[in-house]
């Protein structure tokens, strides 16, 4: 049942997402078309006057509309997420969503699931756009702009001939990390919205952002508890550096030393934000099932 419940939550965000993207596209191609004329027109020395002038003008306004319009739609993605998780659990529409045969916490977890789905998208979709952008608007000569991509591959060459296959390691911590960290944010937006639903009636989105704040000086508390322990032998492993050669040379056992010695402090926020991720959803689940009242 939980399938059915992700593939129905993730077909109602993509009505308004999907359309949101395809929209991110095509501000990516105007404000691309935009600069590549203005960069090719700077280049050729082109003068600003009569049509070339006006053109110049208009697509570098444009280009910059474009660019705030794509920073909007990341932004969107976040609230239209948002937005359904409230209307679908805190409003009319929770008559409907409680009645399914289906728990607490299959509901809980397909509003996550699907969450973190579209936050995945939306992130590829950017990363998709500014590299179009990169290669196609930024060469006030070419058509296409290699460059940048040539000094990438130069970067990472030297860190293969360096490490070589040892940097895959570090590379899936951070993306791990990475997943269990929006997790705990979404977790966070989510057990506002619920709490801030149950002590409220009339001004149901004010007190979430209240809730919140609330939720975040807590969790701030107990990082700032935690950090204070970590800091005294934080502090010895950073002084540890000092004796390590950096040259070249030693490069992969300069390597080594620094992932090895940052291990503890990576897990130990990795255990910590895992906890308190869990301890958002039980909450959720909590006040979902036992104290929600949409009457």
């Amino acid at each position: 049942m939980l399938g059915k419940l992700i593939k129905h939550d993730f077909n109602s965000l993509s009505r308004v997402l999907f359309p949101t993207q395809l929209a991110v596209f095509g501000a990516t191609i105007i404000a691309t078309i935009g600069f590549a004329i203005n960069f090719k027109a700077e280049y050729n020395h082109v003068q600003m006057g009569g049509f070339v002038g006006l053109m110049r003008l208009i697509t570098g306004f444009l280009s910059g509309i474009m660019v705030l319009a794509i920073i909007a739609a990341s932004i969107l993605v976040a609230f239209i997420i948002f937005q359904r998780f409230y209307k679908n659990l805190m409003c009319d529409e929770g008559y409907l969503t409680f009645t399914l045969p289906v728990t607490t916490s299959e509901i809980l977890w397909s509003k996550l699931i699907t969450a973190m789905l579209w936050t995945l998208i939306s992130g590829v979709v950017i990363f998709i756009c500014l590299n179009i952008f990169i290669l196609f608007g930024t060469d006030s000569r070419n058509f296409v702009n290699m460059d940048v991509y040539r000094e990438i591959g130069r970067m990472l060459h030297e860190v293969n001939v360096t490490v070589g296959a040892r940097i895959i390691w570090p590379i899936l911590e951070i993306a791990l990390f990475a997943i269990i960290a929006t997790a705990c944010n979404i977790l966070h937006v989510y057990l506002a919205l619920i709490i801030g639903g149950i002590v409220s009636q009339k001004h149901k989105i004010l007190a979430s952002i209240g809730f919140y704040f609330v939720i975040n000086i807590a969790i701030s508390i107990v990082s700032t508890i935690v950090q204070y322990f970590l800091a005294g032998s934080m502090v010895i492993t950073f002084e540890g550096f000092n004796g390590v050669r950096w040259d070249a040379q030693s490069g992969l056992a300069a390597y080594n030393y620094i992932v090895s010695a940052l291990q503890p402090y990576f897990w130990s926020y990795f255990v910590l934000t895992a906890a308190i991720g869990a301890a958002l959803f039980v909450l959720s689940h909590y006040f979902l099932k036992n104290k929600l009242n949409l009457e």
